[in-house]
């Protein structure tokens, strides 16, 4: 359990530091954690998805979101 959350902390880090790659790097650690690979997927998921609303609400709150730009990123991610 100390090695997940020391490695859980990097992924947390390379995440604020690089921006991106976040869920890769969370599947990886649950399927370490040897909880099967389609409920790694899942739980990656969510976790990457909670974690990018709260910095959104930070930022729109901060005034920092272009909200047309976004959905335009967001619909051709889609």
């Amino acid at each position: 359990m100390l090695l997940t959350s020391f490695f859980a902390l990097l992924i947390g880090l390379s995440l604020g530091v690089f921006g991106g790659g976040g869920s890769l790097l969370t599947v990886a650690l649950f399927v370490y954690e040897d909880i099967g690979a389609q409920a790694a997927i899942g739980t990656s998921l969510f976790v990457v998805a909670l974690t990018a609303g709260v910095a959104l609400i930070q930022r729109a709150r901060a005034g920092h979101v272009r909200w047309r730009v976004g959905a335009l990123f967001a619909g051709s991610g889609m």
